[in-house]
């Protein structure tokens, strides 16, 4: 995991440089975009070269995470973040894909709900087993912004089609509604492998 890491940290700085040289906006933005995605994984991967099995404490990734994404997103603007519930240990493989779909998440709520004004982006979590007994989580990404926009509803972003790709692998849905006053609300649910 030690050397998985190095090389994504590589990946990034290079997608970093490449960025840098681009002089099209539109590719710069995208190439930023795969910077951070990498770098997402690369975080799961320091977590894991910490420990000496193939499972790891989530919260702690996942605070890390909020914060990251955060720093990179808001372009200034005020943004509060609250994490409430606990996901526990979790497979690796479920922790990057957790990993992957929380960021993406975050990002649009930060990008397309709070935008300049700033706000609060709240993560919910509860961790339960499904009717078979098998562990599960559900998960929500809530913001105070501006809420839903008619004219671009979720589902038409590359960041949208990852996240319903990786929900999917891990056999669960995914939604997205308004919050009344203001705000919009993604929730999803992931079946997770046991540990042992």
């Amino acid at each position: 995991h030690h050397r998985v890491k190095n090389n994504l940290q590589s990946v990034a700085a290079l997608l970093r440089l490449q960025a840098r040289r681009v002089p099209q906006a539109e590719a710069r933005t995208a190439l930023e975009e795969a910077e951070r995605r990498v770098g997402t994984i690369a975080m799961v991967h320091d977590q894991l070269s910490q420990g000496f099995d193939e499972s790891v404490d989530f919260d702690a990734i996942a605070k890390r995470g909020l914060q990251a994404i955060v720093e990179v997103a808001s372009n200034g603007a005020p943004i509060r973040t609250r994490m409430e519930g606990s996901f526990g240990m979790l497979r690796a493989e479920d922790a990057t894909a957790l990993a992957m779909i929380m960021s993406e998440l975050v990002q649009n709520a930060i990008e397309h709900g709070l935008g300049a004004t700033g706000g609060l982006v709240r993560l919910v979590v509860e961790r339960l087993s499904d009717e078979r007994g098998r562990p599960m989580v559900i998960v929500s990404v809530e913001d105070d912004g501006k809420g839903i926009d008619p004219q671009r509803p979720p589902g038409s972003g590359l960041g949208t089609q990852i996240v319903r790709s990786l929900v999917a692998d891990l056999q669960g849905r995914i939604t997205w509604e308004a919050l009344a006053p203001r705000g919009t609300r993604a929730r999803f649910t992931a079946s997770l492998r046991p540990l042992s």
